[in-house]
């Protein structure tokens, strides 16, 4: 357990002296944006939310008819009960 502390230990000190050493590097948000909105509207990214939202839809189909199902059934096995 020890040893685990001093090498956590060791890692921050490292960490922290190579921090000031190199100073981090901030990216430009200009780009940052321009590169998310190219990303964003690329073919592949439009496909990719296309196929989530056509999954999507028939997992909601899908149980919004298997609720229908479940409660024609309970309707059913109800009115032979009685």
């Amino acid at each position: 357990m020890k040893d685990q502390q001093n090498l956590s230990q060791d890692l921050l000190a490292l960490e922290q002296s190579l921090k000031t050493r190199l100073i981090p590097v901030q990216p430009d948000q200009h780009f940052v944006g321009n590169l998310r909105s190219r990303l964003e509207d690329s073919p592949i990214y439009q496909q990719q939310r296309e196929t989530a939202y056509f999954l999507l839809s028939i997992a909601s189909g899908l149980l919004v008819g298997s609720m229908i199902f479940l409660i024609g059934k309970g309707i059913i096995y109800g009115l032979r009960q009685t």
